[in-house]
């Protein structure tokens, strides 16, 4: 019984597909439910090949995929919204408005910097990530007024 190349590609592709359900599976550590006998079809629409998880394992598999969304930035969680700490400011919605007067939409984004201020209340250093306007507002207004009004909690940014 020669198998044509088409089919036996086919099956090749049918387990390699079964191998890497089975392999993913094994990853999460997940018992699985396979039946040998019939076919890859009859097998895969009988039964469902995942059994439900504990749910320690489930918050550990949650806890690894939120750990690889977030993006970390020298060491530092980037906030949500890319908006300065101390004042609050975000980006600004405005036209940009071409030679022949055609309006098209874009946004002004702050120009965001990461600080190593030095907070004399704490007697430390923070990390912030302030504008540049925060900067020239700091140069006036005591780190510890800025932090306030903002609802700041400075003791979360410590450095070392």
């Amino acid at each position: 019984s020669h198998l044509s190349p088409s089919k036996s590609c086919a099956m090749l592709r049918a387990s390699s597909l079964l191998l890497a359900c089975l392999a993913a599976v094994q990853a999460f550590n997940a018992p699985m439910a396979f039946s040998p006998k019939g076919s890859l079809a009859s097998s895969l629409a009988s039964k469902p090949l995942v059994a439900a998880a504990p749910v320690s394992q489930r918050s550990f598999a949650l806890d690894a995929l939120q750990m690889s969304c977030t993006k970390d930035t020298r060491g530092y969680k980037m906030p949500m919204r890319k908006q300065c700490m101390l004042l609050k400011k975000r980006a600004n919605n405005a036209m940009a408005v071409s030679f022949s007067h055609i309006r098209t939409h874009k946004t002004q984004s702050v120009n965001l910097q990461w600080k190593r201020i030095y907070w004399p209340e704490g007697n430390c250093y923070v990390k912030l990530r302030i504008s540049t306007k925060a900067i020239k507002t700091l140069k006036t207004k005591p780190l510890n007024e800025l932090a306030a009004k903002a609802g700041l909690d400075l003791k979360k940014h410590r450095c070392g």
